[in-house]
């Protein structure tokens, strides 16, 4: 359940006084709290003998009844309500905190029920009754069959009420989860620059991410102008997709993105209480800055970018340096075809015995992907 509740029945026009009974029932109920009188009310400062608040501080009762009764158009009742423990704690156990928020937002009130301003005609009553103290609004139009309410309307009006009641706690929340978010984007960050160092040192913690890394960068080649996310084709987005996805292993991100969610499932419970699955990470618009740093660590790989441990610089060195088949990437573009299970057989079976040519000939690259592909092959 919403910490704000809105409901928006109607009453059909001229339906035998029906509106401007309703109005009496709402301003004179038991519950209904009836506030101080004006000056021009008998002249005295006695209570109201109702509880009808709207754009001016004196309802007449017996004018308001009049006015409803008369009128040919649809009339909206809103029912607007919050849990007992919300209302005390934020001050809406009183009509005044109410009526204060009516007027503040009447005017948004009418622009979602496709009312101008000038148009737009209310009362309400405060009852504070219960577990959950509300109002009753009544809500029309000077002009009959101008108004229309859909359930986008009524989720306009909840919105602007409950940004409004809870926006102190909601700002508090706001703050935690831009503070959370930059904390899993450093995160996120770090962790891809050690999957590449240790691609780069051929421990191979995560092989299937760092076949996905291989992959995309063999991706970028085709690529032409800013290689960021919202410029790439969808495949490679797609690819990208998968590792930022496949980051959710590294525990340090996982946990990150936990509290992120939290707190974004804190922020969504004042519209809407219910269960909630956390989506895979790429599907979060705040991180798109996780891609591209993917993408950065990926065309890194693909330029060659990554070295080896300073103990193996000498040996790889020592290779001819004009033979392109010593680059490193080389070595990956093989081990993609080798393991690639859409590839013909043939295309596969080249590439296989050109890496392992090259790692018996002590090529330190062909030797870290092809025990890559064995403990791949053993999994």
């Amino acid at each position: 359940m919403a910490r704000l509740i809105v409901k928006s029945p109607y009453i059909k026009g001229s339906s035998g006084g029906g509106a401007g009974g309703y109005a009496k029932y709402i301003g004179t109920r038991d519950g209904v709290e009836l506030l101080p009188s004006g000056y021009m009310e008998y002249m005295s400062e006695r209570p109201r003998s109702h509880g009808l608040f709207g754009d001016e501080d004196n309802v007449d009762m017996d004018t308001v009844m009049q006015e409803l009764n008369e009128y040919p158009g649809n009339v909206w009742t809103h029912i607007i309500s919050l849990k007992r423990e919300d209302a005390e704690r934020l001050g809406y156990d009183h009509a005044a905190q109410w009526r204060n928020l009516l007027r503040t937002h009447r005017n948004e009130i009418a622009e979602a029920m496709h009312i101008p301003p000038s148009d737009f005609r209310w009362y309400a009553a405060f009852h504070d009754e219960g577990d959950h103290p509300h109002i009753h609004m009544m809500a029309w139009s000077a002009k009959p069959g101008q108004a229309y309410l859909s359930q986008d309307g009524i989720r306009q009006i909840k919105s602007k009420l409950t940004n409004d009641i809870f926006r102190q706690e909601m700002l508090h929340i706001y703050e935690q989860k831009s503070s959370s978010r930059n904390e899993l984007v450093r995160t996120a960050h770090t962790e891809m620059k050690t999957l590449v160092q240790e691609m780069r040192q051929a421990i191979g913690n995560y092989p299937e991410v760092e076949a996905l890394m291989v992959t995309l960068a063999s991706q970028l080649e085709t690529v032409r102008g800013k290689k960021k996310y919202g410029y790439l084709p969808k495949d490679v987005k797609s690819t990208v997709d998968e590792i930022v996805n496949q980051l959710e292993r590294f525990l340090a991100v996982n946990d990150c993105y936990q509290v992120w969610w939290n707190l974004q499932c804190q922020i969504e419970d004042f519209y809407s209480e219910k269960e909630r699955k956390r989506p895979p990470l790429s599907e979060q618009k705040e991180f798109r800055s996780i891609k591209n740093a993917v993408i950065h660590e990926a065309e890194n790989i693909r330029l060659d970018r990554i070295t080896f441990e300073d103990k193996d610089a000498e040996a790889i060195a020592d290779q001819d340096a004009t033979d392109i088949s010593s680059l490193p990437y080389e070595c990956w573009k093989r081990w993609i075809v080798a393991d690639d299970d859409t590839a013909p057989m043939a295309e596969c079976d080249v590439a296989a015995v050109q890496l392992i040519t090259k790692a018996e000939k002590g090529d330190l690259h062909a030797q870290y992907l092809t025990g890559n592909c064995t403990r791949m092959a053993l999994c």
